[in-house]
């Protein structure tokens, strides 16, 4: 039989009443009898995708095994940085990657990063950045405007920038941001507030004096 010095030191105490709520927060809440596997649930997710410019080009230029060379360093510089810095690979899509993080500042951290890194190997990118509210589809999937507007971003984005739109709290400090403006994207039409995102001019040349940066 359980003493109460002993409940004292549980580690894991039974929660219930108010005191649970930080529980669901937290996600860990207890389950509940109408919880139905399989539904789509809404979540606040950042989203970005990121691309590799005129990969098509290249693999016309260079042919298909030095453009699998390129596409190879690319994704290997994406798992780095992402397991890094606390980001989900959500998905490859061919030339590019879409990237999943629930707070936005470690997913601005790793497509900048990323952005520059790449520039260091020859590697042109240009990525799209939106944070927001979006239904969680079969565990794995997203369905929304936040992954929509993301995506639009990175297609309108020029070599080397990343646009970025509805992010909350501050930057990391070591990430200008050039903005706000408006742009126009296909399929969403014109977006407000959009910001260009760079690595500050120090970092950048530090990471360029360890060949890390073009």
């Amino acid at each position: 039989m359980e003493t109460s010095e002993q409940a004292s030191r549980d580690p894991w105490p039974t929660r219930a009443g108010p005191d649970a709520v930080g529980d669901a927060i937290a996600g860990i809440e207890p389950p509940v009898p109408d919880d139905r596997a399989g539904e789509p649930i809404a979540v606040r997710r950042s989203f970005a995708f990121v691309d590799i410019t005129g990969f098509t080009s290249y693999c016309d230029r260079y042919g298909d095994r030095e453009a699998i060379a390129l596409l190879t360093r690319f994704r290997s510089h994406v798992r780095d940085i992402a397991a890094r810095r606390g980001v989900r690979v959500a998905k490859w899509l061919g030339d590019g990657v879409m990237l999943v993080a629930v707070d936005d500042r470690p997913l601005v951290a790793a497509v900048t990063e990323l952005v520059v890194r790449c520039a260091a190997l020859g590697i042109d990118t240009h990525a799209g950045i939106c944070a927001g509210t979006a239904l969680l589809f079969e565990g794995d999937d997203y369905v929304g405007r936040p992954a929509n507007v993301a995506a639009r971003l990175c297609d309108v984005a020029l070599p080397g920038q990343v646009l970025a739109t509805q992010l909350r709290g501050p930057l990391p400090n070591w990430v200008e941001d050039r903005g706000p403006f408006s742009v126009w994207a296909r399929g969403v039409g014109e977006l407000d507030d959009v910001h260009d995102l760079r690595v500050t001019p120090t970092i950048a040349v530090e990471l360029k004096g360890d060949g890390a940066a073009a």
